[in-house]
C-alpha cells in the first residue's frame, strides 16, 4: 500500500516501539533461560552452565538498560536515521541473547552430551523462536537477525555431530527458517495494512469533516425518525448554535424547542421555521424561503432519500434577495426622487375610488417643472437632479387629501388627490401651485423655478385614470400656451381642439403622402430695373372640408409629425418642375427646415430633382433660418457646401432676427442676405431703422453677398429703398402677394413698376 513521507516515518516509528514494548516478555525469557540453565547445572555439575546462566543475567541487564533509554528518549519528531540506530541496539542485544542460546545448545549436544541438557536446551530454543515471531515480526531485520543467530548454531550441531539423521534434520531446520520469516512478514504486513487503513480512514473523515464545515451552506442529514445524523457548523450557526455537536442526535422537535429555548427565534418565527421544515421533511416541498429574525434569508432545499432519511441544505440568499427587492423597487420606483413610477402609480390609482363616497371630486394633476433643460445646461446634471429632488420633496409636503404623488418622466410629475367640492379642489390646485413655484436652494445655488399644470377633475362615480390623463395632459397644452396662466382645468371643447389637430394630422398626412398640397410663388423683384428676377415658393394646404389651413399651422404640425423632410421633397421637385415651364428665365427659391439641414440626404433629392428637370443648378436657391442653424452647425455648414459647390444658391432667410447672424455670414457658404420685414416697418418714420437698415445692407456688400429686402407693402418703402439703403432685390405684397406658377408667366415679361399704384390699393392684385 502505498503511503505519504510523513506516514512511513510514523509507521517507522510504531515498529521500533513495538519492539521495546515487550519488556516484561524479554524478562520472562530471560528468567525462565536462566532457570533452565541452572536445571540442567543440577543434572551434570558442569560448571559452564553456570557460566550460561550468567551470561543470560547480563545481556538482560543490558537488554533492560537499553529499553529504558528507549523510553525516555522524546523520539516523536526524530529522523528515519535515527530510528534504525534504535532498532540496531534493539538486534544487538536480542543477538547477544540468542548467541548464548546457541552456544548452550552447541554445548549441550556436541560437547558434553546430555540427553536432559540437549532436550532443555532444544525446548528453550522452541520457545524462543515461538517469542521471536510474535514479539518482532514488526522488523524484517529484526527476525531475520535472530533467526539465523538462533538457528546457526543448532545446524551446525546437527552437521558436527554426523549421521544421516542429523543431517536430515540439520536440513529440515531451513523451512522452519523460512516459515518463521515468511510467518512474521505476514503478521508484520497485516499490522501495517491496518495502520494504513485507519489512518487514511481518519484522514478522509478529517477530510470530509473539514469539507462539511467549509461549504458556504449549511447541511443537516436527517434519519427516518426525523433526527439529526450529521450536521455542519454553518447549520449550527444559522441555528443558532456554537457546534454542530449540539444538533446531531436531536430530533426536529428537540431541536426547535432548545432553539426556542435559548430565545433565538420568536414565537411566531419558529413555528413559521417548524412547518416549512416539516413540510420538507415529509416530502410535501422540495424547497422553501425563511426569513430569520436578524433579516437574514435562508433558502432550504430537502432532498429525500428512502432508505436513509432526507437530506436539508440551507443557503444563505440574503444578497439575492436584497437585489431582488432593488429590481423590484427600481422596476416600481423612480430611482431619483423614491416616488411611484408610471406603472406603480396606475397599480395603485386602480383601487383609489373603491371607498371614497358618493359626490366626493377626484382631481389629477400633470405637472411640468419650468427650465429643467436651462437648468442642466446652466449648472449641470448633477444640480438638475438634485433640483428634480427638492421640487419632488416640496410637491409631496403640500397639503391635499389622500394625495398618491409619482413622476412619470424627466420633468413631469402627475399628483391623484380628493376633495369635496369642485370649489375645493380648485383651491387645493392653487395652493399647490404656489408652494412649487419660488426660489429653490439647491447646492449653493438660488434657483427660480416654475411650473405648469393641467388638471382633470371628476367626481368619483366617473373616475377613469387614462381618461383622465389624457384631458390633463389636454389641459396642459393649453396651459404652456398660455402665457397669462400656469395652469388649466380641462373643459370639453379642449377634447374638441384636440380631436379637431388628429383629425388635420392624419388629414395632413395623407395629403404630403398623395402630393395634393399645392406651392404658390411670390415674386422677388431687381429693385433697379422693377423686373422679377425670382420667385419664392411657399407650400399651401387647401384643405377639403375646412377650407385654407395657414402654414404657420401646418408648417409645424408636419415638423411635429416628422413629415417635413417629405414635405420640402414635393415643395423641391414642383418648384424645379415650374421653373423648366418657365423657360428657365427666373430663378426659384425654396425653404430648408432645420430636419432638412440634419439630413445628408437633402443634398441628393435637391442633385435629382435638377437633373430630372434639366435645369441648371445656379436657377435654384434655398434658404435657412437662423434658427434653423443653431442646432448641429457642422452637419448644417457641410450640407450647405455641398449644395453651393453643386451651383445652388445659398441665402439667409430673416436676416437679424437670430442669435449669431454675423459669424454665420464669416462662417457658412451664403449666397444671399433676406433682411427680415421688422427692419423696415417703421422705416419710413423713424430713422435709426434706416441706419440700421443701410449698416446691415453695406456690410453683405462687403462681404461679397446680394440683399434682398423682404415685407415691402407701400412705395414709400420702395423708394427709400432704391434711393437710400442699395439693396439688389425686394419682396412683399407691394409687388404681390403668393400665386401660381400660370399667374409668375404672366408677369414674366411685366415692368412690376407700372403695377405700384394698383398694387397699393389692395395688395393681393396679383394673387
Amino acid at each position: 500500500m502505498k503511503v505519504e513521507a510523513n506516514d512511513g516515518l510514523s509507521i517507522e516509528l510504531i515498529a521500533v516501539r513495538t519492539l521495546y514494548a515487550n519488556g516484561k516478555a524479554t524478562w520472562w525469557s530471560s528468567i525462565i533461560q536462566i532457570l533452565a540453565t541452572a536445571t540442567i547445572y543440577l543434572k551434570t555439575h558442569h560448571a559452564i552452565y553456570l557460566a550460561f546462566a550468567l551470561a543470560f543475567l547480563v545481556v538482560d541487564l543490558a537488554r533492560t538498560a537499553n529499553a529504558g533509554a528507549f523510553e525516555r528518549a522524546n523520539l516523536v519528531s526524530a529522523s528515519a536515521a535515527t530510528l534504525k540506530r534504535w532498532e540496531w541496539r534493539y538486534l544487538l542485544g536480542a543477538l547477544a541473547s540468542c548467541s548464548v542460546l546457541g552456544a548452550l545448545c552447541f554445548v549441550s549436544i556436541y560437547m558434553l552430551p546430555d540427553a536432559t541438557a540437549a532436550i532443555t536446551s532444544v525446548i528453550i530454543v522452541a520457545g524462543s523462536m515461538l517469542a521471536l515471531v510474535t514479539r518482532n515480526y514488526v522488523s524484517p531485520m529484526v527476525v531475520l537477525g535472530l533467526s539465523i543467530g538462533i538457528l546457526a548454531p543448532l545446524c551446525a550441531t546437527l552437521v558436527l555431530l554426523g549421521g544421516v539423521y542429523n543431517w536430515l534434520l540439520a536440513l529440515l531446520i531451513l523451512p522452519y527458517f523460512w516459515s518463521n520469516i515468511g510467518v512474521a512478514g505476514s503478521l508484520r504486513n497485516s499490522l501495517f495494512d491496518a495502520l494504513l487503513g485507519k489512518r487514511q480512514l481518519a484522514r478522509v473523515a478529517t477530510n470530509f469533516d473539514a469539507a462539511l464545515n467549509g461549504m458556504p451552506q449549511g447541511l443537516l442529514m436527517f434519519d427516518g425518525q426525523q433526527t439529526i445524523t450529521v450536521a455542519n457548523m454553518k447549520a449550527a450557526k444559522m441555528m443558532g448554535f456554537d457546534s454542530p455537536a449540539q444538533l446531531e442526535g436531536r430530533s426536529l422537535a428537540t431541536l426547535l424547542r432548545l432553539a426556542q429555548s435559548r430565545s433565538y427565534f420568536p414565537e411566531d418565527a419558529l413555528q413559521s421555521l417548524r412547518t416549512k421544515m416539516q413540510d420538507l421533511l415529509s416530502g410535501s416541498k422540495q424547497r422553501d424561503t425563511f426569513e430569520s429574525p436578524n433579516k437574514r434569508h435562508y433558502e432550504f432545499t430537502a432532498t429525500p432519500d428512502p432508505e436513509h432519511g432526507t437530506v436539508l441544505v440551507i443557503q444563505d440568499v440574503t444578497r439575492r434577495a436584497d437585489a431582488e427587492a432593488q429590481i423590484n423597487r427600481m422596476a416600481r420606483f423612480d430611482s431619483l426622487t423614491g416616488l411611484p413610477n408610471r406603472s406603480q402609480f396606475a397599480e395603485i390609482a386602480a383601487t383609489y375610488a373603491d371607498d371614497m363616497v358618493h359626490g366626493a371630486q377626484i382631481a389629477l394633476m400633470v405637472i411640468d417643472i419650468d427650465g429643467l433643460k436651462r437648468t442642466n445646461d446652466t449648472f449641470g446634471h448633477r444640480i438638475g437632479d438634485e433640483m428634480l429632488r427638492a421640487f419632488a420633496d416640496r410637491l409631496s409636503l403640500v397639503e391635499a387629501e389622500r394625495p398618491l404623488l409619482s413622476r412619470f418622466g424627466s420633468d413631469e410629475f402627475v399628483l391623484l388627490f380628493s376633495a369635496c367640492s369642485h370649489e375645493e379642489t380648485i383651491g387645493t390646485v392653487e395652493r399647490i401651485m404656489s408652494a412649487i413655484t419660488g426660489i429653490y436652494s439647491v447646492s449653493g445655488h438660488d434657483i427660480q423655478t416654475g411650473a405648469r399644470a393641467g388638471v382633470a377633475i371628476v367626481e368619483v362615480d366617473a373616475f377613469d385614470l387614462s381618461v383622465m390623463h389624457m384631458n390633463a395632459d389636454l389641459a396642459l397644452d393649453v396651459a404652456k400656451k398660455d402665457s397669462q396662466k400656469n395652469w388649466a382645468v380641462f373643459v370639453q371643447t379642449m377634447d374638441h381642439t384636440f380631436r379637431s389637430k388628429q383629425r388635420l394630422r392624419a388629414d395632413l398626412r395623407r395629403a404630403i403622402a398623395e402630393g395634393t398640397l399645392s406651392v404658390a410663388y411670390q415674386p422677388i423683384v431687381n429693385i433697379r430695373t422693377s423686373r422679377m428676377t425670382a420667385c419664392e415658393a411657399l407650400s399651401r394646404w387647401d384643405h377639403p372640408e375646412f377650407g385654407a389651413i395657414s402654414p404657420a399651422e401646418f408648417i409645424p404640425l408636419a415638423e411635429e409629425m416628422g413629415l417635413i423632410s417629405d414635405l420640402t421633397r414635393n415643395v423641391i421637385d414642383r418648384a424645379v418642375m415650374d421653373c423648366r415651364n418657365w423657360n428657365s428665365r427666373i430663378a426659384v427659391s425654396v425653404n430648408l427646415s432645420s430636419h432638412d439641414l440634419q439630413n445628408r440626404n437633402t443634398v441628393s433629392v435637391i442633385q435629382s430633382a435638377l437633373k430630372r428637370h434639366a435645369i441648371e443648378p445656379h436657377l435654384l436657391e434655398v434658404e435657412v433660418t437662423e434658427g434653423a442653424l443653431i442646432t448641429d452647425r457642422a452637419t448644417t455648414g457641410s450640407v450647405l457646401a455641398e449644395l453651393k459647390g453643386y451651383g445652388v444658391q445659398v441665402a439667409i432667410d430673416d436676416f437679424g432676427t437670430g442669435y449669431s447672424s454675423l459669424s454665420y455670414l464669416k462662417n457658412l457658404p451664403v449666397n444671399k442676405v433676406k433682411i427680415d420685414r421688422s427692419f423696415i416697418a417703421d422705416i419710413a418714420e423713424e430713422g435709426r431703422s434706416l441706419k440700421l437698415l443701410r449698416g446691415i445692407v453695406h456690410m453683405s456688400h462687403e462681404l461679397g453677398l446680394s440683399v434682398t429686402i423682404e415685407g415691402l407693402e407701400t412705395s414709400a418703402q420702395s423708394e427709400l429703398v432704391n434711393q437710400l439703403v442699395g439693396a439688389e432685390h425686394v419682396q412683399g405684397f407691394l409687388y404681390g402677394a403668393a400665386m401660381s406658377a400660370d399667374d409668375i408667366v404672366k408677369l414674366l415679361d411685366v415692368t412690376m413698376e407700372h403695377k405700384l399704384v394698383g398694387n397699393e390699393a389692395g395688395p393681393h392684385v396679383f394673387h
